[in-house]
């Protein structure tokens, strides 16, 4: 089983438009509503994968019946802890015309830090079930940018830990040595204050990553430049595939969710990020966070090319 950890999860309200006018009346196209936040995501991309998952995390009182809702019509398993307040709402809104994605993230609820003892109990509980722990997404208001390192010191002797953040809280998170991070190139660039503007700065930088943090691999995705999987003595590339992009809403985490889905299944490190780069183009060619198939999947595979670089 791969337990994920969202902690300030959201109903992501994608909005489909031909075009946006600031300032003017805007004809939305359609719209709908999804249960989200990253740690979620992952974890409706790796049922879809048929990997066993379950989400925990924190959820606001105040709404729980619409969000309990959204999970059931995913057939995802949660194990949340409420809290009073309402699980926020994130409004995606789409230009067609343009491929431009606006989002609109509001803060969400408040949480007290000591109910931080009660989510330990728990996330250990599930950490003994499970071959890895999914760490990612923002934190809620009143949690420290520590929070994820103190999560994965919490579970490191009982499952593998899988970190998608940024900022402060990838930085602080990475000295808990997780067994993999996936930052996208700006999140890296920006967490490090660093230029990689070329892939051997990238694999460079990420196996002295590799081997100061002790982690085992670090996936980063770079958009229309496919993605890379590092580990501290080599290098795997995935090249980008062309498809028509509906929506970059939920594609990182689609890609890590192939990723895990990989590893957890035993294959080998290549065909891993192979799994991982036809999940995140699938992810682009779906309205909102829609889910998709294995068999999607493997369709994808077809047009996804690995080399081994370094």
């Amino acid at each position: 089983m791969i337990t994920t950890v969202s902690l300030n999860p959201a109903i992501d309200k994608t909005i489909l438009l031909t075009d946006f006018e600031r300032g003017g009346v805007n004809r939305i196209t359609s719209y709908r509503e999804d249960i989200g936040g990253k740690g979620i995501n992952v974890a409706k991309i790796l049922n879809r994968l048929e990997v066993p998952s379950r989400v925990c995390g924190f959820i606001g009182s105040q709404n729980r019946t619409l969000v309990a809702d959204l999970l059931s019509h995913e057939y995802l398993d949660y194990d949340f802890i409420e809290v009073d307040g309402l699980t926020r709402t994130n409004t995606k809104i789409v230009e067609l015309d343009r491929s431009i994605t606006t989002d609109l993230n509001e803060p969400g609820f408040y949480i007290n830090e000591k109910l931080m003892p009660r989510l330990k109990e728990k996330l250990l509980l599930l950490a003994r079930q499970s071959d890895y722990v999914v760490f990612s997404g923002s934190i809620p208001q009143g949690l420290s940018n520590e929070t994820y390192k103190d999560l994965i010191t919490t579970i490191s002797n009982a499952s593998k830990a899988v970190l998608d953040a940024d900022g402060p809280l990838l930085v602080e998170g990475m000295e808990a040595s997780p067994y993999m991070i996936k930052p996208n190139i700006h999140e890296l660039e920006a967490a490090f204050d660093i230029s990689l503007d070329s892939d051997t700065k990238i694999i460079s930088f990420g196996k002295s990553l590799a081997k100061r943090y002790g982690i085992h691999l670090i996936l980063v995705s770079m958009g229309e430049k496919g993605s890379l999987l590092i580990t501290e003595n080599e290098c795997f590339q995935a090249g980008p595939i062309k498809v028509e992009v509906k929506s970059t809403v939920g594609a990182g985490d689609s890609m890590l969710a192939g990723m895990l889905y990989g590893i957890h299944s035993g294959l080998s490190l290549d065909k891993s990020l192979a799994y991982a780069a036809a999940s995140g183009t699938l992810a682009v060619t779906k309205e909102g966070t829609q889910s998709f198939s294995l068999e999607e999947v493997r369709n994808m595979l077809l047009k996804v090319h690995v080399t081994k670089i370094g």
